[in-house]
């Protein structure tokens, strides 16, 4: 690992103080106590070497989910993937952890996953679970990755993993006036970088899977498969590649398409991308080169979306990282002419995150406020058709298949038997060891 020096305050909350207190009295301090941290960074060639499979590890900051066959595969957020056995739902199994740091999207065919590895692509070998094994790497093709991740990337020395202190010192208020000339932003905090040099260096379809050959991703994917051809997304990209050689992805195509793209859905020859200003519509029936058919647009919020038949869902989220405090709602939109889509519907919701639909039976999960299961038969009854609520668990994405849903939260793996709707029963689950008090 290599590294660098900034300079960065002791505590942001005392340097909050010292300035209140200069407003308030009028009078400077003598002086600023810093600390000395060096950027702990993980090289490229480092994260590519890290990659294993590892026994088993408990969940802890979970992030998206995947299902294929009888596997559940659930990110832990920048470390890799759980390896979970569910052939039996009711009780499920933490086989083995795939360490693969950067990670936080896959999608599965034929026994390979795709995943991501902060700029790379890395194709993974999961036909022998006792020997997963990496077979290829698309390398640096994810150029934007700190976008969706908070995560600073220098392409010499790589990601930012830590911070590590040296030492402390003070400085004279007029010193810190005078050189405080300069702050950079990593992640939630602030770095003081005055006048050091190298400074620069720190700035799922919802459906059975043909031939059981694809799995199945949940609303707030960012990889998909459809046919031949993974497609993934960035902040503001769409990426093609084409996986007909399962072992050997090839990167195809890459273009902008928007900003605050968030999450990627397929279904039949479509795609369609949320983003937090609308939903976007594209035709792959040519697979290499997708056509923007549409926009939906909508007010500025975290939009999921999953489709059935000609009808599309839409989950609209208030929040700090949506850029809207208000809105809480589902949308529910006519596809019929993809060309051309149409607002039907909107119900009032407390926080919702991702969904899914099967049938009739519309599931949203509603963040600190748990999972709720409506009557969807009605596109404009659906808020005073609900059919569950289950309390006390984060609720924060589902995949429904073959009457077993599975939810991912922050505080665990659920999955549920919604056979019966009227008597939908959750059958298991699995904390996580730093799972939130609700």
């Amino acid at each position: 690992m290599k590294n660098s020096q900034y300079l960065i305050p002791i505590s942001l909350f005392s340097v909050f103080i010292f300035f209140i207190s200069g407003c308030t009295d009028q009078v400077l301090q003598s002086t600023v106590t810093y600390t000395v941290m060096e950027p702990v960074y993980l090289s490229p060639q480092e994260i590519r070497e890290t990659a294993e499979v590892v026994s088993p590890e408990d969940l802890s900051n979970t992030g998206r989910v995947y299902l294929y066959n009888n596997y559940i595969f659930v990110n832990e957020q920048g470390k890799g993937v759980h390896v979970i056995n569910n052939l039996n739902p009711e009780k499920p199994v933490v086989e083995s952890f795939i360490n693969l740091p950067g990670n936080y999207n896959m999608s599965v065919k034929g026994d390979i996953m795709y995943a991501d590895s902060y700029m790379d692509l890395v194709a993974i070998d999961i036909s022998n679970l006792d020997n997963i094994r990496i077979v290829d790497r698309i390398e640096n093709i994810f150029t934007n990755f700190n976008q969706n991740t908070n995560e600073f990337y220098d392409p010499e020395l790589g990601v930012i993993v830590d911070w590590a202190e040296v030492q402390t010192i003070e400085v004279s208020e007029e010193d810190f006036l005078k050189n405080n000339n300069a702050y950079f932003r990593y992640g939630s905090g602030f770095a003081f970088m005055g006048n050091f040099e190298d400074a620069s260096r720190a700035s799922q379809a919802m459906i059975a899977p043909t031939g059981g050959s694809t799995g199945i991703g949940g609303s707030m994917a960012r990889f998909t498969i459809n046919g031949n051809h993974l497609y993934s997304i960035d902040n503001s990209r769409l990426y093609v590649f084409d996986i007909t050689n399962l072992g050997n992805p090839v990167a195809i195509s890459n273009s902008e398409i928007g900003w605050g793209i968030e999450t990627i859905f397929p279904y039949q020859d479509k795609l369609f991308i949320g983003s937090q200003t609308g939903m976007y519509i594209y035709d792959i029936s040519n697979p290499t080169a997708p056509l923007q058919l549409s926009v939906y647009q909508h007010i500025q919020s975290c939009d999921p979306v999953v489709v059935q038949d000609t009808i599309a869902y839409v989950t609209l989220r208030g929040g700090a990282n949506c850029r809207n405090d208000f809105t809480n709602q589902l949308d529910v939109i006519d596809i019929s002419d993809p060309t051309s889509p149409k607002w039907l519907a909107t119900h009032l919701m407390q926080n919702p995150h991702g969904l899914g639909i099967d049938g009739n039976t519309l599931f949203i999960c509603e963040g600190d406020f748990g999972l709720k299961i409506f009557d969807a038969s009605d596109h404009y009854k659906i808020s005073n058709s609900m059919i569950s609520h289950f309390n006390g668990m984060d609720a924060y994405d589902v995949i429904p298949f073959n009457d077993i849903l599975i939810l991912i939260g922050e505080d665990g793996l659920y999955q549920f038997d919604y056979s019966d709707p009227e008597d939908i029963k959750m059958i298991s689950g699995i904390a996580v060891t730093n799972a939130p008090a609700n």
